[in-house]
């Protein structure tokens, strides 16, 4: 695990991702009622084991993310996702699109992981990855279902 830490990222929490925390809903542009944004949780000792504390942040996770992919500075998030028992790197924008570097870059560390992958550009979605997720993710759009993020 790398030593990376949050610090001044808040992204997780501003409204960016859809979750639901303490019957708050975040998401779509309404941040967590708890968030500083810039600083942090206002109640972090007891934030909520969902989705707070399982949340995991891609670039704290991976140690081969670029440091400038740091959600604060690329204003992309990268989180863990699933659908049907598939896992996928999500790539979020936070409020920015992923540039072509980081696209670039995530393309070939998705494809040298075997690993799932989705993104969005403006109200279009894509998708790489196995047969399996892309058959999921294809069906899942078609029915107008919403990710939400775990």
């Amino acid at each position: 695990m790398p030593n990376r830490e949050c610090g001044t990222c808040t992204k997780c929490c501003e409204g960016f991702l859809e979750a639901d925390v303490r019957g708050q809903k975040i998401g779509k542009g309404t941040p967590c009622f708890f968030v500083e944004i810039g600083k942090g949780c206002t109640d972090y000792e007891n934030r909520p084991a969902h989705p707070c504390k399982v949340y995991q942040c891609y670039w704290k996770l991976q140690s081969q993310v670029p440091e400038h992919f740091k959600p604060e500075h690329s204003g992309v998030i990268m989180c863990w996702n699933t659908i049907q028992d598939m896992g996928y790197l999500d790539v979020v924008p936070a409020p920015n699109e992923p540039s072509l570097e980081m696209m670039s870059w995530l393309v070939v560390h998705t494809k040298s992981y075997d690993m799932n992958m989705r993104w969005s550009e403006g109200p279009r979605v894509h998708w790489i990855g196995s047969v399996e997720f892309c058959t999921a993710m294809n069906d899942f759009v078609h029915k107008g279902d919403f990710v939400k993020y775990k």
